[in-house]
């Protein structure tokens, strides 16, 4: 199984610096959010995600809260995003619909009606109507609701990740006495 691996100095480093609340309710930092975008992209068949701590900064229980926790949010946000990305799918057919049926309006009110003051502002208003509601509908369909598949995209897979806690191996302290430096007596 593939994961990602993310080394923390503390359990902090995963939530808003701004957010002093208990970790079943803090804000999740928008940097780990940042972060795990980047390394979806770089891993993108990764089921699990490895939090590495060092052994002197871990308790198990607390391991568990937060795991918990980011499993809810995770879980959340996808179910967020999946309902606004059918909303979008729904607004942009709507708005298309409509544009291409204000337009075929227009035609046949021009086609059936003789010119008259009433006509032409008919005509006048139902135009740049059904032209509006017509690239409305496709800018929804082709360009913001590529946006929030991607955002529904990067949350399913989060919300279907494993999320563990190990312990990181201690760095070795540098020499305080580096070989190029001698200490004279």
């Amino acid at each position: 199984m593939k994961a990602i691996n993310l080394w923390l100095d503390s359990y902090d480093d995963i939530y808003s610096d701004f957010d002093s609340r208990h970790y079943q309710a803090r804000k999740i930092s928008e940097d780990l959010l940042a972060e795990l975008k980047i390394e979806i992209k770089n891993i993108p068949d990764s089921r699990g995600m490895i939090f590495f701590l060092p052994q002197t900064e871990r308790n198990n229980a607390s391991e568990k809260i937060i795991a918990s926790s980011l499993h809810r949010f995770f879980s959340a946000q996808f179910k967020f995003h999946h309902h606004l990305c059918r909303q979008k799918l729904i607004n942009g057919l709507l708005f298309l619909t409509a544009g291409v049926l204000v337009m075929l309006l227009n035609s046949w009110i021009i086609y059936k009606a003789r010119a008259s003051f009433l006509i032409i502002c008919l005509k006048v208003l139902l135009e740049p109507a059904g032209w509006f509601l017509l690239w409305a509908g496709l800018d929804f369909l082709l360009y913001d609701l590529a946006e929030f598949r991607r955002n529904e995209h990067f949350y399913r897979i989060l919300s279907e990740m494993t999320i563990c806690f190990q312990s990181s191996v201690p760095a070795i302290p540098p020499d305080p006495t580096p070989a190029d430096h001698v200490i004279d007596d």
